[in-house]
This record gives C-alpha cells, structure tokens and sequence, in this order.
C-alpha cells in the first residue's frame, strides 16, 4: 500500500490532469455540458458613467471596466466568400470573388444578475446612442471625442468544454448594441430572469485555443 502522503501526492495530481482536461478518454464518453463565456472592455465612454447620472439611480452602481457574461444562448454568424460567375465556351466556371460579405447581427441570451448590473451596463451603452428622453446621441455630454471607437469595444465569446476550459474564441471588432431583449420572467414557473442583446461589427476573428 502506497504512504499516506504519496497517496496524496498521487490524488492531487490526478485532480490536476483531470481539471486540464488531460484525461485520455473517448470524446463520446464525456458528458456534453458546453457553455459559452461573454467578455469585453467596457467602452471609455461608459466607465465610471454613475458620476454623470442626474436621474435617481443608484449613484453608486459604477459600469465596471471590464465585463463578463455568461451566456445560454448565442450565434456564430455564416462566414461568406461568394463565387462569381465566369462564361467560357459555352460554360459557366466558378472563381472566388476575393471578398466576404457583411456579417450580420449577432444575438447572446444571458440571466439577469440579481442587482440587474449586466442588463444596466447594455441599457446604458443604448442609452448613450439614443437618450430615453430627448433621443439624442451624447445627451449628458460625456463623449469628448468624436471618433466611434469612443462608444465601441471588442468583444470575445469563448467556447468553454465540459471542465470549463476555453477551447474557442471568437472576436468580434469594433462592436456596439444595436438592442436589448425583453425581459422574461414566468412566475408561475419560478426561474431565473433572462434577457439578450443585439450587436453589430466590424470584423469577426476566430481562434482554436491550445490548453
């Protein structure tokens, strides 16, 4: 029988492969419990905005620099280089266009914390864009710059397996909210309260991530 403490030390270790995912088993075997993990730079903009708030919200709730949401429900958009058409003695040959088309929306599911801090930091960035009231852009004159990076960031879905590791990461440049979700909430069913928001980019970067 192996001593106490190596019998630890044999424990800890295989604790350790099995949280790397070190594991030498069939993929078939594990479990599917796949996730996918929101996370961006707030956008200058929007950092420390409860300074700038004159309504009676909270004027402690301060947009944090960075946030992360976890998200149930999202959309990889279709990657397209069209073909184009090329008439040759009587037939038709196909050659890439050389170009990709726009890539359309993207819509993330999240749950609602229970301080409603992830759904404000969205309704603020709209709320920017658009004010509630006047329907201006800069209402509360907090942009001192003109370039749209002030209002956009990056933001980055990683595709996490069933031991919680980033396997994928998708970047999505140069991005903004375009919506918010309604908030949906069954009483009768008791669950946790869900919303999602839309947003728009400029370019989508996608990385497999060695662990």
């Amino acid at each position: 029988m192996a001593e106490p403490r190596r019998l630890e030390t044999i424990l800890l270790n295989l604790n350790i492969n099995m949280a790397n995912n070190a594991v030498k088993q069939s993929t078939l075997n594990k479990a599917r419990q796949d996730k996918f993990l929101l996370v961006f730079d707030v956008p200058p903009v929007l950092r420390n905005i409860s300074s700038n708030i004159t309504d009676d919200k909270r004027k402690d709730r301060v947009i944090p620099d960075s946030v992360q949401f976890s998200i149930f429900g999202t959309l990889v958009p279709e990657i397209t280089v069209p073909a184009v058409e090329n008439r040759y003695a009587g037939s038709t040959l196909y050659v890439t266009s050389h170009s990709k088309n726009s890539y359309p929306p993207v819509n993330v599911k999240f749950v609602i914390d229970n301080e409603y801090s992830n759904y404000w930091t969205i309704y603020q960035w709209l709320n920017l864009l658009h004010d509630e009231k006047t329907g201006v852009y800069n209402e509360r004159d907090i942009v001192t710059s003109k370039d749209f990076r002030e209002y956009q960031t990056d933001l980055t879905i990683h595709a996490l397996d069933e031991f919680d590791n980033r396997v994928m990461a998708f970047k999505y440049t140069k991005a903004f909210p375009t919506s918010i979700n309604s908030i949906e909430y069954d009483y009768q069913g008791g669950g946790e309260i869900v919303s999602g928001f839309t947003f728009v980019y400029s370019q989508m970067h996608t990385e497999l991530i060695n662990f």
